[in-house]
């Protein structure tokens, strides 16, 4: 018989967490917004004090067999089941991606039973929603399953997944990037020899690297008429945090591209298993380098392939994004909600009357 434990705010352990997901090392493509780093550093900086933590810990015989990261956000007449790290407001949100429920292969029709039972109980939940989750994923897969009265199932294709193999020679590499261009500009980049590259691998200099990456990151996206990813602190001191934590574990790729002393570029990304994750980056639009950003990621590329990495993740991305010049993605990402019909109701209210507020505020300007 599964023995189920649910960890909330009150009885939650840092090292009580480790310990769970060491369990669950060995099982194949566990993403790293799932690992104990992401998920401990936003549970302990970022959960909002109206929401629940709910982890749920399946086990048999005292060992885990399966663990479900997700909190009960609080939201209009109720609360909305999401997973750690989803949900905050858009100008912080960490951007998790790839989730999904860690199971023991041996037991997932069990556990998923015994989810399915969990979620029926909990008290004024009226929403469920994953966000950038896999078609794969056991977590779409059982919402697809689950049946609630007076509930509706929405689906919405978000984009792609842009994941690469990293081959044996950047030549192979490079050979296997679908556009003619991105490789021509890549084999010029391949045979400079005045780029500088300096890694970040001191906790001391940790702030300075995120200092030169937020401001050319910044001023990207200002020119679009965006505020950028890190707009707010509270979001600047979860990835500060973040990636002290993985500098420790050895897991941090934190780099500077520098062309006659200048900082052209910052690479901010992060180990995990067989994996370099690719999270954000900041290129100067005065580089001198024809394409700074092919020249970034080949880079990375390289450090990966010294490590003896299996794939370089872009992570998710549009269908017509720029990530589509280094594969061609056939791995479609996915947000999923289960929501009762009457908060459907409600929220196409609300944006109706938000577009009415909007029209009379313009007609009175």
């Amino acid at each position: 018989m599964i023995k189920l434990i649910i960890l909330d705010l009150k009885n939650y352990n840092s090292n009580e967490l480790d310990k769970i997901l060491e369990y669950f090392k060995s099982l194949p493509d566990i993403s790293f917004c799932v690992s104990y780093l992401w998920l401990d550093n936003w549970i302990t900086k970022n959960i909002n004090r109206l929401d629940h933590l709910y982890l749920s810990l399946h086990s048999k015989d005292d060992v885990p067999i399966a663990f479900y990261p997700l909190y009960l956000k609080k939201i209009y007449f109720g609360y909305e089941l999401r997973f750690i790290g989803t949900g905050e407001a858009e100008t912080s949100e960490v951007s998790s991606e790839f989730q999904d429920f860690i199971i023991n292969p041996l037991y997932i029709s069990e556990s998923l039973e015994l989810f399915t039972q969990q979620v029926k109980q909990l008290n004024r939940c009226v929403k469920i929603s994953f966000e950038h989750v896999l078609p794969d994923s056991l977590c779409m897969q059982w919402l697809k399953s689950y049946k609630k009265f007076g509930w509706q199932l929405q689906e919405q294709l978000i984009g792609k997944r842009y994941r690469l193999d990293v081959l044996t020679s950047e030549q192979q590499q490079i050979s296997q990037f679908p556009q003619t261009t991105l490789r021509r500009q890549a084999r010029r980049f391949a045979d400079r020899e005045d780029v500088q590259i300096v890694y970040c691998d001191e906790d001391s200099k940790i702030m300075d690297f995120f200092d030169n990456l937020i401001e050319l990151h910044t001023l990207q996206w200002q020119k679009r008429g965006k505020p950028g990813a890190f707009s707010t602190q509270v979001f600047r001191q979860f990835h500060l945090d973040l990636s002290a934590a993985l500098l420790k574990e050895n897991q941090l790729l934190l780099f500077e591209l520098l062309v006659q002393e200048k900082c052209i570029a910052v690479f901010y990304g992060f180990y995990h298993h067989d994996t370099l994750y690719y999270y954000q980056s900041g290129i100067s639009e005065n580089s001198p380098l024809i394409n700074t950003g092919v020249a970034m990621h080949l880079i990375a590329m390289r450090h990966a392939r010294e490590k003896q990495i299996k794939f370089y993740d872009l992570m998710a991305g549009k269908v017509n994004s720029y990530k589509a010049q280094y594969i061609n993605s056939d791995t479609e990402v996915y947000s999923i909600s289960y929501t009762t019909k009457w908060i459907l109701v409600l929220s196409l209210f609300n944006k109706f009357m938000r577009r009415v507020q909007c029209l009379f505020s313009f007609k009175k300007g």
